[in-house]
């Protein structure tokens, strides 16, 4: 936005050094002692005034002058796409930096919590069979746990929120 802001700006100097006043100034002092100028005559009542004349119109100059001005127009708009292609370029490659951190952190995530249900698997099969631990408990407390493992390879979003 400042960039936009300073072009106008410059435009505007540079078109107001290229202006051209044609016609004749007047220029007096009025009673008040403030100094005036006008393309009209003074008031009757002003005894002394001077003239300026026409000023001469070099064509060829302003030409020149419009055609450098054409350019820096140009120059500062290519200028400016550019930068905001670089912006919207640097953005699109933070975006994606950050999407690549977070699927990284849900991969560690995931293979840390695999690890963790394959150890309680093997714990479950490292328990001993008794009175109170039969080999259908067995089967179901392991059937559980591979379940998990199911859920959080099928969508492990839901699996972590639940």
């Amino acid at each position: 936005m400042h960039r936009i802001s300073a072009f106008i700006v410059t435009a505007m100097i540079v078109l107001a050094g290229s202006i051209t006043f044609s016609g004749t100034i007047y220029t007096w002092t009025d009673t008040d002692g403030v100094k005036r100028y006008s393309n009209s005559p003074p008031p009757e009542d002003v005894e002394q005034y001077e003239t300026i004349n026409e000023l001469q119109c070099d064509q060829e100059a302003e030409g020149r002058k419009r055609e450098e001005y054409d350019r820096m127009v140009q120059e500062a708009g290519q200028a400016a796409d550019r930068h905001f292609e670089q912006q919207a370029e640097e953005k699109a490659k933070a975006a994606q930096a950050e999407r690549d951190r977070k699927m990284e952190a849900q991969a560690s995530r995931i293979a840390a919590e695999r690890e963790r249900l394959e150890k309680e698997i093997a714990a479950i099969n490292g328990r001993a069979l008794g009175p109170n631990f039969s080999p259908g408990q067995k089967a179901a407390l392991i059937e559980r746990v591979q379940e998990k493992i199911n859920h959080l390879e099928r969508d492990p979003d839901n699996y972590f929120n639940r």
